[in-house]
């Protein structure tokens, strides 16, 4: 029979897998993690920012009424940027295994996550800040 390849292929067996073999797209779960822990830390930067958002809260000074002295605006202003990162995290891997499952690219899931969590942040900068 001469060459190894000129053999057929075992019954039960398909023909020998060509090309790269399908498993976890590394670079897109990598790109999500870091992404995760830059939102972290911006995230916790804002969080230690807010301790101090209420400082002027009660005076007659600029601010002192503004949306964020009350305390149920402040703990969604707090919280709105870390739910917005869970969301992230969440679309993007939810977009990538359905991208991966009709044979696309996860990629596409990522503008679209990366929008919310930007969308998030921009709501919570504008209670804080104003428009």
């Amino acid at each position: 029979m001469g060459d190894y390849q000129d053999r057929p292929a075992m019954p039960g067996y398909g023909p020998a897998a060509t090309g790269r073999p399908a498993g976890a797209p590394v670079g897109f779960i990598v790109v999500v993690v870091l992404f995760a822990v830059l939102g972290a830390l911006v995230d916790a930067l804002f969080s230690f920012g807010m301790l101090f958002a209420t400082d002027s809260c009660g005076t007659g000074g600029p601010g002192g009424s503004a949306a964020v002295c009350n305390p149920a605006v402040w703990a969604l202003t707090v919280a709105l940027p870390w739910a917005g990162l869970l969301a992230t995290v969440v679309l993007a891997s939810v977009g990538a295994i359905r991208a991966r499952r009709r044979g696309r690219s996860p990629w596409r899931a990522l503008p679209l996550a990366v929008a919310v969590y930007l969308l998030a942040c921009g709501v919570a900068y504008l209670v804080v800040f104003g428009p």
